[in-house]
């Protein structure tokens, strides 16, 4: 079976996992891209109501709850404040930064610098068959 890997292999996303009890709120910074996870329970993401494209005066509509299982991805990053309806469990995913994928970029290609130069690694099979 032959493995085979992405050329430019994307680094795993920042996660945040926290509990909120009914009537709880809590405020967090994400990136543009990043998906909140309701877990279990019920809570309310509130976005900025302003945001400096909006003409004067024009407000942005509140969102509906999230409940257990769903998602709310963020267009623009910025601040963000969760509360929960009920007790909730909550997974914040932000989107790995500029300086992450380029490291993650760089070492894949000083990896592949190497080649084949690295001794083939035999397992228990091996000393089994012979």
């Amino acid at each position: 079976m032959e493995m085979t890997m992405a050329l430019f292999s994307a680094p795993e996303p920042q996660s945040l996992r926290f509990d909120l009890p009914a009537g709880a709120s809590r405020q967090v910074r994400l990136r543009a891209g990043a998906a909140v996870v309701c877990v279990s329970g019920r809570l309310i993401a509130i976005d900025p109501s302003y945001r400096p494209d909006l003409p004067p005066g024009a407000r942005l509509a509140p969102l509906p709850p999230l409940n257990a299982g769903e998602t709310y991805c963020l267009a623009e990053g910025g601040w963000l404040a969760l509360s929960a309806v009920t007790s909730a469990q909550v997974i914040c995913l932000d989107p790995p930064g500029m300086a992450a994928r380029a490291v993650a970029v760089l070492a894949r290609l000083l990896h592949l610098g190497r080649g084949n130069g690295a001794p083939a690694r035999l397992g228990a099979m091996h000393k089994i068959s012979k």
